[in-house]
């Protein structure tokens, strides 16, 4: 006979201790989860933790081209660039600068009946940025316009879903020109001190042009003291780069002067004086930076300077480049991280893109010291900057040089926690990208340029996700 052994009765007590230690374990896997998604300082990229199946993601497919935008929006930012540079990755720049010159200063002024005409000439201060060889001489030649600097007005500068992240208001592009007299009205050669804050470049200017200038400001003439008048006799100047000189000169336009020097005999002792009236930029906003870029023998012969369009990274030997005022920008897409980021056992604790430029390149046009990242929707136009994570300040990434000896290539970092997460449970669109590009603040006003380079089987852009597997 077998013998039956009843089980023992679990008591109440027992009851309510087992189910509080499984909402309990419940509870911290909720919490381990939430931290994992939201906590993106908590672990490093650098070190992983297997107690939680921390895993990094560096394989992550980057697919990458040299970005031509549409010409950049040029006037009133309050720079004037004048110079030549030639790269064999990016090609020839050759940078002109369109300003007029404003007759508040003359409209009414009182000159002494035996004051006489001695010479005119232009003041051009330095503003402080310079790229490129400042060693060698550069030369410069003035004219003067021949037709109405016009502005082009908003509506019909771009459509409004083409209107990028930079665009504002009535605007003067990087191709913009306007027709010039070809004989010059002054010339200058000189050494640039870019970084002085004492020196000016002095263009002296034709005589004759100075003295009939001169007549109509003594008689007063409607021509000088009307303003309307006063356009259509002089309608603007513009700086033009002569010779071969590997560098871009910067002068600030709220400081350029048109200075007409006078003499006269002073009546109280009787002495010969000299003095100047100063005539000025008074309106910025026709003063503009026009480009001409010739990439015929270039890596970048095939990208047209003027219009959208792309070349991959396969097309130019595994190399991508960004360019200021030209409007270069290294174009970064992630075809497979929809895929990767839905998947239903990972969670992202931290994303990071790094960018890696060989010192090699850094000659003799400096690598900038700040990146940005342009976020471009489906038809390739930047709507939007990219800020740093979970935050509303736009993301800087610095370059940080190799200590070694400058044998190893220097790096710029990205997070893109943010960025990356919001794939999750979105609609895949493989059409939009990241646009790196110097910070937008330059990009209108500088020419730095960055090339990236593979090396030693090393992909120079990567991204990096550190991730849970559950």
């Amino acid at each position: 006979m077998i013998r039956t052994i009843p089980k023992p009765k679990k008591s109440k007590r027992h009851f309510l201790w087992l189910l509080g230690m499984k909402l309990m374990i419940s509870s911290l896997l909720i919490f381990f989860f939430m931290s994992s998604c939201t906590k993106e300082g908590t672990i490093s990229l650098n070190n992983t933790n297997d107690n939680i199946g921390a895993e990094i993601a560096d394989s992550i497919t980057v697919r990458t081209a040299t970005y031509q935008l549409d010409p950049l929006p040029a006037n009133g930012k309050g720079i004037m660039l004048v110079g030549e540079m030639t790269d064999e990755a990016t090609g020839n720049l050759k940078a002109s600068s369109y300003f007029r010159i404003g007759n508040s200063a003359i409209s009414s002024v009182t000159l002494p009946d035996d004051a006489v005409f001695d010479s005119i000439s232009l003041a051009l201060p330095y503003q402080g940025y310079y790229y490129g060889d400042t060693s060698l001489t550069q030369s410069f030649t003035l004219h003067q316009v021949t037709e109405e600097i016009k502005l082009i007005d908003e509506s019909n500068a771009w459509e409004e879903d083409e209107k990028p992240v930079f665009g504002s208001g009535s605007t003067l592009f990087t191709n913009n020109t306007f027709r010039y007299d070809t004989n010059p009205l002054g010339a200058i050669s000189f050494k640039p001190k870019p970084t002085s804050k004492t020196d000016t470049v002095f263009v002296k200017l034709n005589q004759m042009f100075g003295e009939d200038l001169w007549t109509k400001v003594k008689s007063g003439s409607n021509q000088v003291t009307n303003s309307e008048e006063f356009l259509e006799y002089i309608k603007g100047f513009v700086l033009i780069p002569s010779g071969k000189t590997p560098a871009l000169t910067a002068f600030p336009t709220d400081s350029i002067l048109m200075n007409i020097y006078y003499s006269y005999t002073r009546t109280a002792d009787g002495k010969k004086v000299q003095e100047n009236l100063q005539m000025k930029v008074d309106d910025t906003t026709h003063q503009f930076n026009s480009l001409q870029i010739d990439r015929s023998q270039s890596l970048l012969s095939a990208l047209k300077p003027d219009a959208e369009g792309e070349l991959s990274s396969d097309q130019t030997k595994q190399q991508v480049m960004l360019q200021g005022l030209s409007g270069l920008v290294t174009k970064i897409q992630f075809p497979y991280l929809h895929e990767f980021v839905n998947r239903n056992d990972v969670i992202i604790n931290k994303a990071e893109l790094t960018i890696e430029t060989p010192p090699s390149s850094h000659t003799p046009y400096t690598a900038p010291s700040t990146l940005n990242i342009m976020l471009a929707d489906e038809h390739g136009v930047p709507k939007s900057l990219l800020t740093a994570s979970y935050e509303t300040t736009t993301q800087a990434a610095y370059l940080v040089n190799d200590l070694s000896g400058g044998t190893r290539n220097s790096t710029y970092t990205f997070n893109l926690t943010e960025y990356v997460s919001n794939y999750r449970g979105a609609m895949e669109d493989t059409k939009s990208s990241l646009y790196l590009t110097i910070p937008v603040s330059d990009l209108l006003t500088k020419a730095d340029r960055l090339l990236i380079a593979k090396s030693d089987d090393s992909l120079p852009i990567k991204l990096r996700i550190l991730y849970t597997k559950y």
